[in-house]
């Protein structure tokens, strides 16, 4: 019998590299994939790849756009969709870090008065909820590092692989917020009407 088509959401950027890396790897002709990076659709095999911005996968994949996603475990927090989580990846693995200029002494002591600049809100909200404190926070979807050193921010909430950005930028981490890797998301329906294709599918690339 013929297997069903998939659709399979994948997040642009680094864990689009690793996850094509692995599909290559596993026999799938990824070669039109990355000649023509401009397109967002590609169908190759029993898969339909739709290439996606990352925070946008989790909606994808719950709004059933794709029945399921390759993305980081930092977005998938971050949305809160009502999505199934079955396998983590050994790729995209990176830190969410607190950082603030390097001669700062950031007290996170109950009831501080904190500004923090970041693209994950929802996180950030829940970390600093755990410390008692209720920051004022300025949603910021690039050069997050810039807000501690112009003064819009005491402290940041972002995304490091190596750290070497956030000591460029005359910064140093303060705390680990979360620690973030690439997951497989599965809509709800479709694991029941193609939940043994998904299953091949992640099953090929963890081998």
């Amino acid at each position: 019998m013929e297997k069903k088509r998939i659709k399979v959401a994948i997040a642009k950027g680094r864990i689009l590299g690793e996850v094509l890396r692995l599909m290559k790897n596993c026999g799938y002709a990824t070669k039109t994939i990355r000649k023509n990076t401009r397109e967002l659709v590609f169908d190759i095999d029993n898969i339909r790849v739709l290439i996606c911005k990352p925070a946008d996968v989790p909606k994808y994949v719950e709004l059933g756009a794709a029945d399921c996603g390759l993305v980081g475990s930092d977005c998938i927090a971050e949305a809160g969709c009502d999505i199934y989580e079955p396998h983590e990846l050994p790729i995209g693995k990176c830190k969410m870090v607190l950082a603030c200029l390097k001669n700062k002494k950031l007290k996170l002591l109950a009831g501080s008065i904190l500004t923090i600049g970041t693209k994950y809100p929802n996180i950030t909200k829940e970390y600093f909820a755990k410390k008692k404190i209720s920051p004022e926070i300025v949603y910021l979807n690039g050069s997050v590092e810039l807000a501690p050193l112009v003064g819009l921010a005491d402290a940041i909430v972002d995304i490091t692989e190596t750290g070497e950005t956030i000591k460029k930028n005359n910064l140093k981490v303060v705390d680990v917020v979360k620690e973030v890797c690439c997951k497989l998301v599965v809509n709800k329906t479709s694991q029941k009407t193609v939940g043994k294709e998904i299953r091949f599918f992640i099953s090929s690339l963890l081998k």
